[in-house]
C-alpha cells in the first residue's frame, strides 16, 4: 500500500485562516505576533548540557564541525540573494550539488551547505556514507515538496517554517524549545521590520554578547552562523552575528549584532530544532503526489541578508 504524505498548514487556534505567508508579514502582524507578556524567560530553564548518551542521539557535534571548517576555508566571500552554495560539494558517488554564482551564497542555502558539509565530515571520520542514500542528490537540488531544499527555503504550505521544520518533515530533525537548544541546532528568525533569516545556534548571549554556557535570566539573544552582509568579499557571506530579541533593544557590545528579532513560543515567528544522528533518522516520507504543491519561490525580499551593523 502507497503512503501519501501531505504537509498541511497550521491553523490559528480557533479559527480557519491560514497563518500569515512571508510576503504578508507587516507591522500589524508583527504587533500580533504572541509575545509573553512579562518575562519572556520561564523561571526554572533547563540546561542545555546532555550527558554523552543524549548527545549520541544529535548531529550537531558534526554541525559544529561543518562550521568550524567553513568559516576557516569560505568566511565572508560574500552575499548575494540569487546565489547558492560557495562552491560544488560532492554528494559522495552519486554526482555533485553544483554551486550558483559562487563563492557568494545566501542564508537557506548557507544552511544546506552546513548540513552537507557536515555529512562529509561525519562520512570521512565514521566511513558511515549511507547518509548519501538516505535522499537523492535530487534532494538538494530541487524546490518541490519531496525535496529538502524546498523546505529549507521555506515553504508554509509544506509545513515548514525553517530549517529545523525542513528537518523534522523528512525524519532527520526533531523539534526543540529555544530555551532547550544545543550549539550546532538550527533557527530561523522573524524579525521585528518584516525581514527574517535562516542561522545555525552556536550559544546564548548576556546584554553584553558574553557566551552563556546554558539558558538563564540573563540571556537576551544568541550567537549564530550564517551568510549575511553586503556582496562585497568582506563584507558579506559566511560570518558570525548576535541576534538579540527585540524586548532588550539593541544593546552596545563589540560584535556584529542583528537586532529586534522577534521572540515567541509559536514555531512560525521562532523556529527553533535540532538535527537527530544519522542511525536515528525515520526513514525519508513517501513522496506526495506530484502537481497537489507548487514548487518553493524563495521570498527576496524576506531574506535579504542585512543585519543591524551591516
Amino acid at each position: 500500500m502507497t503512503i501519501l504524505l501531505l504537509f498541511t498548514v497550521p491553523l490559528k487556534a480557533g479559527t480557519l485562516e491560514r497563518a500569515p505567508a512571508l510576503r504578508d508579514i507587516s507591522p500589524e502582524t508583527i504587533a500580533a505576533a504572541p509575545v509573553p507578556a512579562t518575562d519572556l524567560r520561564p523561571a526554572a530553564a533547563a540546561s542545555t548540557k546532555a550527558g554523552p548518551l543524549a548527545d549520541e542521539r544529535y548531529f550537531n557535534a558534526y554541525v559544529l564541525k561543518a562550521v568550524d571548517w567553513l568559516n576557516a576555508n569560505y568566511k565572508l566571500l560574500g552575499y548575494d540573494i540569487s546565489s547558492i552554495l560557495t562552491h560544488d560539494i560532492e554528494y559522495h558517488t552519486f554526482g555533485t550539488v553544483k554551486a550558483r554564482r559562487p563563492p557568494l551564497t545566501m542564508c537557506v542555502a548557507a544552511q544546506m551547505e552546513v548540513i552537507l558539509t557536515a555529512y562529509r565530515i561525519y562520512a570521512q571520520e565514521t566511513g558511515d556514507y549511507s547518509v548519501y542514500s538516505y535522499l537523492p542528490k535530487r534532494s538538494f537540488e530541487a524546490l518541490g515538496v519531496n525535496d529538502l531544499k524546498g523546505h529549507i527555503w521555506v515553504n508554509h504550505d509544506f509545513n515548514s517554517y525553517g530549517t529545523a521544520d525542513a528537518l523534522r518533515n523528512f525524519g532527520m530533525g526533531e523539534e526543540t524549545p529555544f530555551e532547550k537548544l544545543k550549539p550546532g541546532s538550527f533557527v530561523n528568525i522573524n524579525r521585528d521590520n518584516g525581514t527574517g533569516h535562516a542561522v545555525t545556534f552556536i550559544g546564548y548571549i548576556n546584554s553584553t554578547g558574553a557566551m552563556q554556557a546554558e539558558y538563564n535570566k540573563t540571556v537576551v539573544g544568541f550567537k549564530y552562523f550564517s551568510s549575511q552582509g553586503l556582496a562585497a568579499a568582506g563584507k558579506g557571506g559566511f560570518d558570525y552575528r548576535y541576534a538579540v530579541f527585540r524586548d532588550f533593544g539593541c544593546p552596545e557590545m563589540p560584535y556584529k549584532r542583528d537586532c529586534g528579532v522577534i521572540y515567541s513560543a509559536d514555531r512560525k515567528w521562532l523556529n527553533t530544532g535540532t538535527m537527530l544522528a544519522p542511525k536515528l533518522w525515520k526513514g525519508a516520507p513517501a513522496p506526495s503526489e506530484a502537481g497537489l504543491f507548487k514548487d518553493t519561490v524563495l521570498d527576496e525580499a524576506f531574506f535579504g541578508g542585512r543585519t543591524t551593523d551591516d
